[in-house]
Formats: structure tokens, C-alpha cells, sequence
């Protein structure tokens, strides 16, 4: 007789943790107000009107002609072509693509908060109230920011073609 290997197998089950889901809107032409509880949010497609109330995770708008106000945000990215976003406060900020506008407060968490622009003719209105990294590529980029007397000047890098970095 062959001697036999018996295996007992244990699988403890492990807590469950509520994740939070996400807010997506796609197609065309839409108009909806959401109140986040920190989900991420995918807007998609194209002539969306969004409100997004609370406090939102990672808010994405792709696609064109999105017109999105959020009050918070732990990141904010707009690729695509003229999206309007205009918010109270998001932690992070990547632009896009072509002819997006960007109107909002940035705020540093642990570390500097981290703005990228490339693409072209994007218009960019920020009030930092932290410590920034800010890079601007591609070519005829507007960025404007502005800074309380107390937050000191972000880092700045700039490439590309024509861009214009101004503190107002």
C-alpha cells in the first residue's frame, strides 16, 4: 500500500470592506445632479451637463462638450475637447486633448499636489492652497493660478510650443 498525503485545507473568510461604487454617465446629451459619498465618477460621451454634489473620488471626463460642476474631488481629469470643469477643491488635476477650460481650488494632501496640462489650447484658472507641482506641455496652454500670501510658489515646468504660466 502507497502511503496517501491528506491536506486540509482552512479558508478563514475575511471581513468584507465597503467599497464605494462609481457615478458614470455616458451617451449624449444628458443633465444630471448626483450627490457623491466619495465615488469616483466617469462622465463619457459627449454634451453632458453634471452636477456633482459632496465629496467625489476620482472625477474622469472624457469625450466633448461636457459641462461638469463638482464641489470635491480627490483628482479631477479632462481629456477630450472642450470640457467646461469648474469645482470647489480637488487634490489632483490632469488636462487633455485640445480646448478644455479648468476652473478650480487645488489642495496639497501629504504631499505636493500634482498638476499636468499637455495638449493644446486649454484655459486653466487655479487657487492653490497647498504646496504644487506644476507641468505644462503642448502647445498655447493658459494656466493662471493664484495662492494665498502663506502657500508658497509651486514648482514649476514648462516644454512645448507658445504656453503662458501667469500668477494673477
Amino acid at each position: 500500500m502507497k502511503p496517501t498525503l491528506s491536506i486540509l485545507l482552512v479558508v478563514l473568510a475575511a471581513p468584507t470592506l465597503a467599497v464605494a461604487g462609481e457615478i458614470s454617465i455616458a451617451g449624449v446629451g444628458q443633465s444630471r445632479d448626483f450627490t457623491c459619498n466619495g465615488e469616483d465618477v466617469a462622465i463619457t460621451g459627449q454634451g453632458h451637463t453634471v452636477e456633482l454634489k459632496g465629496s467625489c473620488g476620482a472625477i474622469g471626463i472624457h469625450g466633448s462638450g461636457h459641462k461638469v460642476s463638482f464641489e470635491d474631488s480627490t483628482s479631477l481629469a479632462v481629456s477630450g475637447a472642450q470640457n467646461k470643469a469648474n469645482g470647489g477643491s480637488t487634490g489632483s488635476l490632469t488636462v487633455e486633448t485640445a480646448e478644455n477650460t479648468v476652473s478650480t481650488k487645488v489642495h496639497a494632501g501629504e504631499t505636493a499636489a500634482e498638476i499636468d496640462v499637455s495638449g493644446a489650447d486649454h484655459t486653466i484658472d487655479l487657487e492653490l492652497t497647498g504646496p504644487a507641482k506644476i507641468e505644462v506641455g503642448g502647445v498655447k496652454n493658459s494656466l493662471s493660478w493664484t495662492a494665498a500670501a502663506d502657500v508658497r510658489e509651486p514648482s514649476i515646468s514648462t516644454s512645448g510650443v507658445e504656453n503662458r504660466i501667469v500668477r494673477r
